[in-house]
């Protein structure tokens, strides 16, 4: 038996990478042989074995935005053709940039993959577009228990009351800090008594100008930066009937300025420094005390800074918590293997894919029975940090038109921020140009 794994590159830039099958390779190979007398029962059955015809060559197609999970989905579903020797698995690895246009124009199309993950802003397009499998004949048949996922994330994956997506992780926020930095501005580390004003007043004296180092970043991401924030403020991005935008409330916009004082203070990173360089990578190099960042982010960070990187509870505004996110694999509508995609599903999602995912410290796995395995993937790092709060966490905002409503909210906040627009004039903006496609999905 042969096992292929293959890479390359592609002119759109997507990773290709090709998981033969290896059941034999996976439980060794014998060339040794002895002599035995056959009974005729075993005689019977050798026939039948011979006679029998051999299963169909299935080639099934992943894809994935995550270059860091290449090697644990690879280890994930070298468990699953272990077994089903006749089934060949490749992985697409394309950038999340291109990852959801490429994958509907396929879709659409009738091609695109067959099993392949997705995010909360985009399901319900994909959903309504009818491009993705109704997976509740499958839970239901197979009796898979949806209750080993957290709620919010299994609601969010539901569309017309029936499962389309089953929860692979989730994305918990948190407060990384250098502890060098406090340290050396004997400053006190983060702990879940921090308020806004408290994390105002401690990053103030993190700020070396004459060093060019900065004691927060006022992070202009949307799941990080200023989702948490609105939440914290008990602003709104859009209603519980997902039919009306929030950006327009007080709330909302005292978060945004919030934001916008480190900016003009001089603690955080200005909109345009964030635009030429990442947050979290200003951070990782050393130039900042603090930045608010995902469980996604723990390893990366982690290799940059090793021991001297720490993580605390998000600050407490008028409420503590966070819009929690996830990610589910889903099925292709018009695959032609949706079986075998389902088999392999259950093996991603099933405990056997979560203790992996955990092991590899990419992210918080969505299965409850691997989340301990998880939080010792970084043992200098308390990942508890991550999961303290997640009971006082919203459903993320989400609805039809998420992806174009989002970007008129990135555009719109990063225009205040860059002080083009005051906050309240880019916010009210914003929630006209929102409601305007909400009222589209009806």
């Amino acid at each position: 038996m042969k096992m292929r794994l293959g890479r390359k590159m592609r002119k759109s830039g997507s990773i290709v990478v090709s998981i033969a099958t290896i059941g034999a390779l996976l439980s060794g190979c014998s060339q040794g042989t002895t002599s035995s007398v056959a009974s005729p029962k075993a005689s019977s059955d050798a026939v039948k074995t011979a006679t029998a015809a051999p299963k169909e060559k299935v080639t099934l197609n992943l894809a994935v935005w995550v270059e860091e999970l290449k090697e644990t989905i690879n280890q994930t579903v070298a468990v699953y053709t272990k077994d089903h020797t006749n089934v060949e698995v490749n992985l697409t690895i394309t950038p999340v940039k291109d990852y959801y246009t490429k994958l509907q124009t396929s879709l659409v199309g009738g091609e695109g993959p067959d099993l392949f993950l997705m995010n909360g802003p985009n399901f319900y397009k994909f959903a309504s577009l009818n491009l993705l499998a109704d997976l509740q004949p499958l839970v239901d048949r197979d009796k898979w228990d949806t209750s080993v996922y957290p709620k919010g994330i299994n609601e969010l994956y539901r569309y017309n009351n029936k499962q389309y997506g089953i929860p692979y992780f989730q994305g918990t926020v948190g407060l990384f800090y250098n502890k060098e930095l406090f340290d050396k501005a004997k400053v006190p580390y983060p702990d879940d008594t921090w308020t806004w004003e408290t994390l105002k007043t401690n990053a103030a004296k993190l700020t070396d100008k004459s060093q060019k180092q900065f004691g927060y970043i006022a992070a202009n991401e949307i799941q990080t930066g200023f989702y948490p924030l609105i939440y914290q403020a008990g602003g709104s991005v859009i209603n519980n009937e997902h039919n009306k935008s929030g950006l327009n409330l007080p709330e909302t916009q005292a978060a945004i300025q919030f934001m916008k004082d480190f900016i003009d203070q001089g603690i955080s990173p200005t909109a345009q420094q964030q635009v030429e360089t990442k947050p979290t990578q200003i951070f990782g190099s050393g130039k900042a005390a603090m930045v608010p960042g995902g469980s996604f982010d723990a390893s990366t960070l982690y290799k940059m800074l090793g021991d001297k990187l720490g993580v605390a509870e998000l600050p407490a505004g008028k409420q503590k918590g966070y819009y929690i996110h996830g990610s589910s694999w889903v099925i292709n509508q018009k695959s032609k293997h949706q079986q075998e995609a389902w088999e392999v599903l259950k093996v991603l999602t099933g405990k056997v894919g979560e203790d992996l995912l955990a092991k590899s410290a990419f992210n918080y796995p969505a299965h409850k029975g691997s989340v301990d395995l998880w939080l010792q993937a970084i043992p200098s790092l308390d990942m508890k940090a991550f999961i303290r709060t997640v009971d006082q966490t919203g459903p993320y905002p989400v609805s039809k038109n998420t992806a174009e409503w989002q970007n008129i909210l990135i555009e719109q906040v990063t225009n205040a921020l860059l002080g083009k627009t005051p906050v309240k004039e880019a916010l009210d903006n914003a929630a006209v140009k929102m409601n305007d496609l909400l009222a589209k999905e009806k």
